[in-house]
């Protein structure tokens, strides 16, 4: 690309040169198919990179066959736009569930978002989410009202409707950004919510909303019409502006008088902006009337070329009302790199923490400062390198130029060649091969970057995201905190050619696939099989095509395994002393010289909840990383008790009803472990009364921890909860309370030891037992816009899919039934596509990961009363769904069934018959 700007630059000079000041970094999020990659050909067509005929056809950022072919964006894609004095660094991110990772990356490295909104659809549930992400990052986000020609083709709508439908809109989106603002700022001020939904809330007076059709190539806001009708109405650009978007109408001698509404009188923006765009609009497309159209045209100072009626219409709107011209105006009003961090919660929203010792240098954000600063948001694949698209914090990054990674040593590999000099310290080292800007699929090089751009960086690394910087310094990492969704769809991956070279490579493809895809994750399990783990179908159905692409041609797939949960649940029908009597399970081994005496007792869902969001610092406390005085640990050891005295108290049917608050904390504080990474909402507590040594507990330093008897019960402990009773499945929710353990001291060595880790895993197993046991699934929430005509057959698919409709309602604008229902993940592949067969097209469905939800169906209930064999049969005919799901798994891992291998032996032949 030759692209020339102004005072006869290159473009790469000019990239090479601008200052943050004209600098701005937009990221274009929305919901699936509202319109963003459509708008960023628009952009895109402005800078000459592709024909302005193409644009909004062509998909240019979409640079994948799979995404051209699906016709939505898998990957965020990077530009960079020269809009004189302004470099736009322009990303484009996914809007399907399933890629939810590429929009945080996305997000992460810019300032501002420009929301589209399809004007039809409204705020669905990926706008909630993406909008969501834009607050809490503090961007400047911008509002672009897309498809607004689907008001008056499809809808049929007069300019009344229009406008009235318009201002419902935006009222919406500013409900979410006050119901959002209020979820994060719950316990500041009042004053601070409402200063900042001052800022956020959108407002075409504010010059943040937009109001566009991205395919035709236009767009406007209340500036461009207030700049063609002041001179007319004889009044000020700027209170003009204000009056166009409220109930002021046009009266005699073209005064302009208040209440409209009340009056019956069109608004200034019905009549001033909708009444000519509704004419052109019915000129073009019901009328067919060429010449008047040319006629409109040329009242309006364009010139048209085109023959046919529908270019006529888009190269006139594109003349007249230029998208381009709109965005970059709104853009160029926003924050730059330079002052962006003065805002402190931005600041400290990216660095985690507000006492960073890289906070001053971010905050500056000086070109010419000596240290240069740049993190890393995801890696891509360029030819034959790894290129990280990446930000620059501070200072200027040039090639060859030598950075320190800031980061866990323990996470360094496969770095480049250092100097023989370099003493260790600078093992932390890395060296910059290549800097690049990032023209979507095109990378142009250029040999120095500033501060405040977006570029791409070749290093030698197999990083997923990290941060460098040219001074060595202590805990300097920016954390980078990514919005995954939880993957759940995993498939085992093995060649077809078995051998220890093609085993190896496909390992290294799955190395690089996860450097390439933060969201995947792979393991070897234990039979040695290769395990890909994705978001979702369509997230899996792209891994598949980057393995190809990554030279694995020749691999054998399974059907894809959707993983389940094991738990316990509360036994309401029995009494407390039975509780307490037939739950507890003991283990005697070598005639008496060991005993363990334990109970399995179930815990409510909000301790599993609370666990569930501390995983990370639960972790870190597992590996010995976290200390005593850390703050966040405090935090949780303090919401912990408060939600455990809360909630575990008169918990009905189990071992937990009949104790008192204080009890409860004691127990609390003599927690052994919290479960395995597989299955951490799990406890081990030591409830043993005559341990006369100091209890070891979680919350204790870690000094007092690692004694034999530590490391048998949470060995024990640990191998139990990851291989449930029913199907070798992770547990949930089950807390093992050991009661009583006794040995004698001279017996213990290393060989008992061994025994008694599976002694404790045998008891623990046992004490399962005891307990109803059910199957935990993972559930979709599942949303479905559906015509009325349809609406039987949607609900015939649902139910066929074991899903639960929790809600249906009409939406009053586009006259479509929407039905919210929960979907187990198991009974979700290829559903979209069975949706729109049966419905011929009429219904579509968008699904995204809710929660786990156990199945309330016994998996071993058999009739046994005379009114349950009468209702079912002798043999329970029908069909038990947990029974179902437990079945395949064992199936699927080997283990024993109740499948009858001979089902009718008097109908199979033998010889005699066959002569």
């Amino acid at each position: 690309m030759n692209i020339k700007v102004n005072e006869g630059l290159t473009f790469a000079e000019a990239f090479s040169k601008t200052t943050p000041e004209n600098i701005r970094n937009v990221c274009i999020v929305a919901h699936v198919d509202h319109g963003k990659t459509s708008l960023a050909d628009t952009l895109i067509s402005s800078n000459g990179i592709i024909s302005s005929r193409m644009a909004g056809k062509l998909r240019y950022m979409d640079s994948r066959e799979d995404e051209q072919n699906r016709g939505i964006t898998m990957k965020s894609s990077g530009i960079s736009l020269y809009y004189n004095p302004i470099f736009v660094n322009l990303i484009d991110s996914p809007g399907h569930v399933d890629f939810s990772s590429e929009v945080s990356s996305a997000i992460y490295i810019a300032d501002i978002s420009i929301l589209v909104v399809d004007v039809v659809e409204g705020v669905c549930s990926q706008t909630e989410t993406v909008l969501r992400q834009g607050i809490k990052c503090r961007h400047d986000i911008i509002l672009v009202i897309n498809k607004i020609d689907r008001l008056i083709c499809e809808l049929g709508f007069d300019t009344g409707q229009a406008y009235k439908h318009i201002r419902m809109l935006i009222e919406h989106v500013n409900s979410c950004i006050s119901q959002i603002l209020q979820s994060y700022l719950i316990d500041d001020k009042w004053e601070e919510i409402d200063k900042e939904e001052e800022r956020i809330h959108f407002d075409p007076v504010k010059g943040n909303v937009i109001f566009a059709s991205a395919t035709h190539g236009f767009g406007f806001g209340l500036e461009d019409f207030a700049n063609i009708w002041f001179e007319k109405l004889n009044i000020p650009k700027d209170e003009l502006k204000v009056l166009l978007f409220s109930d002021f109408y046009l009266g005699a001698g073209m005064k302009i008088l208040p209440d409209a509404e009340a009056k019956g009188k069109k608004g200034l923006f019905e009549k001033l902006i909708l009444d000519p765009m509704w004419e052109i609009y019915k000129c073009a497309f019901e009328k067919n009337d060429v010449e008047r159209l040319r006629e409109l045209a040329r009242k309006m100072n364009v010139t048209t070329k085109s023959k046919r009626i529908n270019e006529i219409y888009d190269e006139f709107m594109k003349q007249w009302m230029p998208l381009t011209k709109a965005c970059v105006r709104a853009v160029y009003k926003c924050n730059s790199p330079k002052n962006c961090f003065q805002n402190e919660d931005k600041l400290i929203n990216l660095l985690q923490t507000d006492c960073h010792p890289l906070s001053n240098d971010i905050k500056i954000a000086d070109e010419e400062s000596s240290r240069t600063i740049l993190t890393i948001a995801k890696v891509f694949k360029y030819s034959n390198e790894k290129v990280g698209m990446c930000r620059v914090l501070s200072g200027k990054v040039t090639v060859g130029q030598k950075l320190y990674f800031l980061g866990d040593k323990n996470q360094k590999k496969n770095y480049s060649e250092f100097d023989d000099e370099l003493n260790i310290d600078d093992m932390n080292l890395v060296s910059i091969k290549h800097l690049y800007i990032i023209m979507g699929k095109e990378l142009i090089p250029v040999s120095s970057v500033n501060t405040g751009q977006i570029c791409g960086i070749a290093i030698d690394s197999n990083f997923k995201s990290m941060t460098l910087c040219s001074d060595f310094i202590k805990n300097g990492e920016i954390s980078y905190n990514v919005s995954l969704v939880e993957p759940l769809v995993h498939v085992s991956i093995m060649p077809t050619v078995s051998g220890n070279d093609e085993f190896e490579e496909l390992k290294e493809a799955l190395k690089l696939l996860t450097v390439f895809d933060s969201s995947v994750r792979v393991f070897e399990a234990d039979n040695g099989e290769l395990n890909l783990v994705t978001a979702g179908e369509v997230h899996l159905q792209k891994c598949l095509e980057d393995l190809k692409d990554l030279g694995q041609v020749n691999i054998v797939v399974s059907p894809p395994i959707v993983p389940f949960l094991e738990t316990i649940i509360p036994e309401t029908n029995l009494s407390y002393t039975k509780i307490v009597f037939n739950q507890m399970t003991e283990c005697n081994i070598k005639c008496g010289m060991v005993t363990i005496k334990l109970r399995a007792v179930p815990l409510p869902v909000d301790v599993c909840n609370v666990i569930q969001k501390n995983k990370n610092l639960l972790k870190k406390l597992r590996e010995k990383k976290i200390d005593e005085d850390d703050v966040k640990f405090k935090n949780f050891y303090n919401d912990f008790k408060k939600i455990c005295e809360e909630s575990l108290p008169g918990y009905k049917g189990t071992w937990w009803f009949k104790k008192s608050k204080e009890d409860v904390l004691k127990i609390v504080d003599n927690i052994w472990c919290f479960g395995p990474p597989k299955a951490m909402s799990n406890l081990l507590i030591n409830n043993i009364e005559n341990d006369t040594d100091v209890k070891s507990s979680v919350w204790s330093t870690l000094k007092t921890r690692g004694k034999w008897m530590d490391r048998i019960f949470t060995g024990g402990f640990d191998l139990s909860m990851t291989s449930g009773p029913l199907a070798n499945e992770p547990l949930q929710g089950v807390g093992i309370i050991v009661e009583e353990f006794y040995i004698k001291e001279e017996e213990v060595d290393s060989s008992i030891q061994g025994q008694l880790i599976s002694a404790v895993k045998g008891t623990i197993q046992a004490s399962l037992k005891k307990h109803p046991l059910r199957l935990v699934a993972a559930m979709y929430h599942c949303l479905i816009q559906t015509s009325p005509s349809v609406l039987g057959k949607v609900h015939t698919v649902i139910s066929q899919r074991k899903a639960k409709t929790i809600n249906e309602d009409i939406n009053q604008t586009n006259g479509l039934f929407e039905i919210e229902a929960y979907m187990p993940v198991v009974e979700s592949f290829s559903f979209c596509e069975d949706l729109r067969k049966k419905s011929s097209g009429l219904a579509s469905a968008s699904m995204e990961f809710s929660h786990w939800q156990i199945i309330d169906e016994d998996p071993f209930w058999i009739p046994t009363t005379e009114d349950e064999k009468e209702h079912y049969g002798d043999k329970g005919d029908s069909v038990n769904q947990a029974k179902v799901y437990m079945d395949n798994i064992r199936r699927r891992k080997g283990l024993l069934t109740d499948d009858l291998i001979v089902v009718n032996a008097e109908k199979q032949r033998n010889l005699s018959k066959n002569k």
